[in-house]
Formats: structure tokens, C-alpha cells, sequence
């Protein structure tokens, strides 16, 4: 079943799985996982509440012929402890519905420019500000559910 309000209105129009990641090397607390789609391309990425845009793995824009320089370039984006300088772009993202109806969303995604030598390794995260903002979503713990559905304004 998809959220929805008392009215009967869609809160939620779409729902997937999550996996909850036990803590790591990388990371001390665990984190919300879910399936994204790049142009076709499936990949992993964590929901970030406190975080802005979609950082994408920098190897994703490579496998996708996209030029990474060739978006906005923005002041250095801490990620972790680590700080980064890149380029914000629009892409297209998918949040693949295992129940319900897949949404398609357009964010700002910071693809980090990594130095010589230097390795990407983090996943790809859904920041709030610039991506997750644009969507309603809920988490159940119980079935480790995600559930979302386009934000709609309502101008009464």
C-alpha cells in the first residue's frame, strides 16, 4: 500500500526498499540506501537530510560520456571530514519504485573532481537541499520502506 493523506490524496505514489548499512570505516552511524537510475544507469545513494544536492560518484558521469567540467563551478562541498571541489549540474535522477510508480526528479548534482591519484570512496548521496526538497518521503523502519511522491504546491 502508498502513503496517503486522510483525504484520500497520494502522500506517497511510489515505495522501495531500503537497506540500513551498519556503520563502517567510512562512517560511524548507518545510513538509508536506496536504488537511483542515472539515464539508465542504476546505482546506489544514500539520503542525506542534512546535506545539499546529489553528489554523484564521480565514476558515474565517466560511464555516462557526461564532461564533468563542464557544469557550474562551486566553492569546495565538505563530504564527511573530506572537502571537495567540483561542478554542480542538472541531471535527471529516477527513484526506482519496487511498488507504485517510479518518479523522476531533475537536481542540482555536484560531481566531485578528484585529484591525480585520488579515489572516490564514498556512494553517491541524496542531499536535501537541491534534490530530496523537491519530493515528499517517508521512511518505515518496521519493513524498511521508502516512500515518495512529487512535492505538488497547492495556491488556494
Amino acid at each position: 500500500m502508498v502513503l496517503q493523506f486522510a483525504d484520500g490524496r497520494p502522500f506517497a505514489t511510489g515505495a522501495c526498499p531500503y537497506w540500513d548499512q551498519p556503520p563502517s570505516e567510512h562512517t560511524a552511524t548507518p545510513r538509508i540506501t536506496i536504488v537511483v537510475k542515472i539515464d539508465g544507469f542504476e546505482t546506489q545513494a544514500v539520503v542525506d537530510t542534512g546535506g545539499v544536492y546529489f553528489v554523484c560518484d564521480p565514476q558515474i558521469p565517466n560511464t555516462l560520456n557526461l564532461n564533468p567540467s563542464a557544469g557550474l563551478e562551486v566553492p569546495p562541498l565538505r563530504i564527511g571530514i573530506d572537502k571537495y571541489r567540483g561542478n554542480l549540474h542538472r541531471l535527471a535522477i529516477t527513484l526506482v519504485a519496487e511498488k507504485g510508480e517510479s518518479l523522476e526528479l531533475e537536481v542540482a548534482a555536484f560531481i566531485p573532481r578528484l585529484d591525480p591519484g585520488q579515489e572516490w570512496q564514498k556512494p553517491s548521496f541524496l542531499g536535501l537541499q537541491g534534490c530530496l526538497e523537491f519530493l515528499r518521503f517517508a521512511v518505515d523502519p518496521g519493513t524498511n520502506a521508502f516512500y515518495f511522491g512529487r512535492l505538488v504546491t497547492i495556491i488556494s
